[in-house]
């Protein structure tokens, strides 16, 4: 077989498998629409729960999700943007960052119960915020900054080196060079990365309060 049916073969099976995940997909979103739509009421949507959560709608729950996600991105997109920097741009690049980049890493695979423990145990017991808003927006901040982080750094590393070269010889200081040249060119990736977190707090917040 020559290269050229090599390549169309395995483009068909790369095409295959997409086009059967977009239609499992479909099929996934088509079911619960149709088993939804029956149900879906605008008393559903904006009623509070009633009868031990039998009755009644969603509203208090909906609103919760926004405040604590909005928070939550508040919290840890300019932290995780802030320290990508620092670690890309200033940063030596020895041993102890290596650790502290491994160490992001392994955050970002612990498991939200463990998160969720932790904001139990420091922010609601220890000091004695309680359980509410801001604790479940603080914990959630630290379980997201990992992802943060490494998408801005990633991002950060993307832009070339003529950038940071071109504006340091034209004499701007390491931060106008960063912030005029370096950072704008990052930012899609960055965007990108703070939009998956935000996917990410929709799944994970919920089991942690």
């Amino acid at each position: 077989m020559t290269k050229k049916n090599t390549e169309k073969v395995w483009f068909a099976i790369a095409g295959f498998f997409a086009f059967l995940t977009i239609a499992v997909l479909i099929f996934l979103l088509g079911s619960i629409i149709v088993r939804g739509y029956s149900v879906l009421s605008w008393e559903f949507i904006t009623q509070p729960p009633r009868r031990n959560m039998t009755e009644g709608g969603i509203w208090p729950a909906l609103v919760g999700t926004i405040y604590v996600s909005s928070l939550t991105i508040f919290i840890s997109v300019p932290i995780g943007i802030g320290a990508a920097i620092y670690l890309n741009e200033y940063a030596s690049q020895g041993k102890l960052v290596r650790l502290i980049r491994m160490s992001i890493r392994n955050l970002a695979g612990v498991p939200s119960i463990v998160y969720g423990l932790f904001g139990l145990g420091i922010f609601a017991s220890f000091l004695q915020i309680g359980v509410g808003l801001i604790t479940a927006a603080i914990t959630l901040a630290l379980m997201v900054l990992p992802w943060v982080i490494t998408a801005s750094e990633e991002a950060l590393k993307a832009v070339p080196m003529s950038f940071r070269e071109g504006g340091l010889a034209i004499g701007a200081t390491k931060w106008q060079t960063i912030r005029t040249l370096v950072l704008p060119s990052a930012l899609p990736g960055m965007m990108t990365g703070s939009f998956s977190v935000w996917l990410e707090l929709q799944e994970r917040q919920h089991p942690l309060f």
